[in-house]
């Protein structure tokens, strides 16, 4: 509805400071900068006509918004995630391939093109890995590689592959007292990693996945904490 001054003039007539005042006043609360106290209603007035809330789904712990999704883990021991080198060329140094990173994507359904701002942060713990075998490097040569990746897994090497960061192994192997564990924290002994990066994509109107992908020399690399949002803008 169109504003509407409670006083109006007609040519010739002397201006009053009080009606002035009054369609100013008026106009003020038509802009809901000057609401007076009474006038505001107790109950919720503002609904889903209004404002659309985001749906949140508990298992996967992501939140898909109107322009928005964002998810991930930072719950420490409960839901780890992993990378390994038997599924990226058990880790010989020739090989390409990458793997997704179970747990770490999420599928946009754009209905034009747009711009995607794809954030990623992750926690790795890498290894121990003192395995034998052909074609393997020596364990402290081995590495994992975490890029992203969209649409396929493959892009993550060919097209995304200079963004991959990189993990290390824990050389010092398993702890002989327990017989599990690594015989020194993971942070000293070098095998703790924590990584974050942004992708920028333009998007076509299609339905796309953005995730993470590894390329490990390394037999177990345990993804302990991880977030992804994505942000797609229509311009």
């Amino acid at each position: 509805m169109s504003y509407t001054p409670p006083n109006t003039f007609a040519d010739g007539t002397i201006l009053q400071s009080s009606e002035l005042e009054g369609n100013y006043q008026e106009l003020r609360k038509y802009l809901h900068s000057f609401i007076v106290a009474g006038d505001v209603e107790a109950s919720q007035w503002i609904d889903t006509r209004h404002i659309q809330p985001p749906a949140y789904e508990a298992y996967s712990a992501v939140q898909h918004g109107v322009s928005g999704h964002q998810g991930g883990s930072n719950s420490g021991q409960t839901r780890l995630t992993f990378a390994t080198k038997y599924l990226s060329g058990q880790g010989r140094t020739g090989s390409t391939s990458f793997h997704a990173i179970p747990g770490t994507a999420i599928t946009l359904d754009l209905r034009r093109a747009c711009t995607v701002a794809f954030h990623y942060w992750y926690e790795l713990e890498c290894g121990p890995d003192t395995s034998t075998g052909a074609g393997q490097v020596t364990s402290t040569e081995r590495q994992v590689w975490i890029a992203p990746y969209v649409g396929n897994v493959s892009t993550a090497y060919s097209s995304y592959r200079e963004q991959a960061q990189e993990g290390c192994n824990h050389q010092t192997g398993w702890a002989s007292s327990t017989g599990f564990g690594a015989e020194i924290p993971y942070p000293l002994g070098g095998a703790y990693q924590s990584r974050d990066g942004t992708l920028i994509y333009n998007a076509p109107n299609a339905r796309i996945t953005f995730g993470l992908a590894a390329h490990s020399r390394i037999d177990r690399v345990a993804v302990v904490n991880w977030g992804v949002a994505v942000e797609s803008f229509y311009l």
